[in-house]
């Protein structure tokens, strides 16, 4: 019978031993690499659901620009048809007073009172006035829009 004591098999137990702490420790590093791998795996795949959502939002802000546009065009010709087809006896200029309360308005800054007592504010055409009005319409509902995307892309991005 061998003895425990014997060199040869402490030695290959040592072995044993050592190749035992060889693979866990190679195993525990195997299973940190993979879980390093899910994380990249899912980190990457969150951008690209990002990224979908935000081109989403973007085509959608596109397409309603694009229907918006048509609108735009119609109002405007209008008002050249408007410059056009109203007879002289029938246009008026406005009172400069009334272009400074739309500056003011456009502004946000409150009109000169002692402008608007004397006067003396250049008069403006109806049909310049309708024109400045109809651009500031159109500006105005595209930055309306404009704002509705980015509160839209800001409640899906607080969402996730």
């Amino acid at each position: 019978m061998p003895s425990i004591l014997n060199p040869w098999i402490i030695l290959g137990l040592l072995a044993a031993l050592a190749l035992s702490a060889a693979s866990g420790w190679r195993l525990r590093g195997d299973h940190e690499a993979a879980r390093l791998h899910a994380q990249a795996v899912a980190y990457a795949e969150e951008i690209q659901r990002r990224q979908a959502a935000a081109d989403t939002l973007a085509a959608d802000l596109s397409a309603e620009r694009e229907k918006r546009i048509p609108n735009a065009r119609t109002i405007i010709k209008e008002v050249v048809r408007y410059e056009t087809l109203v007879p002289a006896a029938r246009r008026c200029d406005l009172d400069g007073a009334w272009r400074l309360l739309h500056d003011a308005a456009a502004t946000g800054e409150p009109a000169d009172p002692a402008r608007l007592a004397a006067g003396d504010a250049e008069r403006v055409a109806d049909a310049a006035a309708l024109e400045t009005v109809a651009e500031n319409y159109t500006d105005c509902r595209e930055w309306r829009a404009g704002l509705i995307g980015w509160q839209r892309w800001w409640r899906e991005a607080a969402a996730k």
